[in-house]
């Protein structure tokens, strides 16, 4: 018996050594990511800012090398989920920022700005289109700037469009990265996908709950996470090196010093993206763009990853051929990218941003 309880013993000192390892770990990186990504020039900007919008504490993110540059505004996908943004900017901005001055922001419901306390009537698209106005006009005020660039990434691109066809007078030009068009039939798309490539690999038990599942549209969140999940399988989300790039981009939320580790576990809880999409969900499944949206007063750029399941593309090139658009809208195809562009081709996006959109855009 004695020998049972040393055992044991030994196991939870073991344990929690490894746990406190992991966590000096953390801790010793967080502080090396936040010192060696200092921003050193004379007129940089570097400030994690809680500011109100709508009524409610949300939180952006300012940096740039110098910050009389032209404002970027990023607007993370989601829903409440909000990847590749605020967490991943010390290794996603750095060439951006001698350009721009970047500023991310974690939207109601999402990453620092998701509270337990946020009622769900408040989340629409409709307030965040509001939210995101008010953000600018106070990145306008406190940069002296007339105008923005925006760039929108998957969902964000809602936010993003909706707020350009609302406030034309504020924006540059609008980036849309994974655009979403018309959310019922690019859905259809995702099913379709994940049933072929479940065939020609001959996955029974994902055909079985394919079948289970069935095609859009979905009542619940719940059936449209499951599609996702096999798209991501089926590197309709991360085309290349998919284990490491998703590993990357979900550790980043407790590598990044601008959370703290308990915000980075609740965001990897998933409970912000839950509360969002179940508050959200009977809007976001009615989104058709081609329907909403038929000029548009600002240059439009749309980024697709060729291989994007995610949001496929192909409504995208269906809504650039629309009359009254087509002039002011230009495409670029990422060739070896599936949903995030600014990931695997990290290169090609900070050049259409520097040398394409912001050259053309310049006054």
């Amino acid at each position: 018996m004695k020998k049972i309880f040393r055992i044991i013993k030994w196991f939870f000192f073991i344990m929690a050594c490894l746990t406190m390892l992991t966590l000096f770990s953390l801790l010793a990186y967080r502080f090396y990511l936040k010192n060696s990504t200092k921003i050193e020039t004379q007129n940089g900007i570097s400030t994690l800012e809680e500011i109100t919008l709508g009524d409610l504490k949300q939180w952006i993110l300012i940096r740039g090398e110098d910050k009389n540059n032209p404002v970027l505004i990023f607007l993370h996908g989601g829903l409440g989920m909000p990847m590749g943004g605020m967490a991943s900017s010390r290794s996603l901005d750095s060439e951006l920022m001698k350009k721009y001055t970047i500023v991310h922001w974690d939207q109601r419901g999402a990453g620092k700005s998701y509270n337990r306390d946020i009622p769900a009537s408040s989340m629409t698209f409709g307030r965040l289109v509001e939210d995101c106005n008010e953000l600018i006009d106070y990145i306008r005020d406190k940069l002296n700037q007339d105008k923005v660039f925006l760039v929108g990434h998957s969902i964000g691109t809602i936010v993003g469009i909706k707020t350009v066809y609302k406030y034309p007078e504020k924006i540059n030009a609008y980036v849309g990265v994974g655009q979403l068009i018309n959310d019922y039939e690019q859905q259809k798309i995702r099913y379709n996908f994940v049933v072929e490539q479940a065939q020609k690999n001959k996955d029974v038990k994902i055909q079985s709950a394919l079948k289970e599942v069935g095609p859009p549209p979905y009542d619940l969140p719940k059936k449209f996470n499951e599609i996702e999940n096999y798209i991501l399988k089926y590197r309709g989300t991360i085309h290349n090196n998919m284990f490491k790039q998703v590993s990357t981009l979900m550790l980043s939320f407790l590598f990044s010093p601008e959370y703290s580790l308990s915000e980075g576990f609740r965001i990897l809880s998933m409970e912000g993206m839950e509360f969002s999409m179940n508050a959200m969900w009977d809007e976001m499944i009615k989104i058709n763009l081609t329907k909403e949206i038929q000029s548009i007063k600002v240059p439009i750029y749309f980024f697709a990853g060729k291989y994007d399941m995610n949001i496929p593309s192909s409504f995208v090139k269906d809504f650039c051929s629309n009359n009254e658009l087509q002039n002011n809208i230009k495409l670029h195809v990422f060739e070896n990218s599936a949903h995030f562009p600014m990931i695997e081709e990290k290169e090609n996006y900070e050049k259409l941003l520097i040398d394409v959109v912001l050259k053309d855009n310049l006054n």
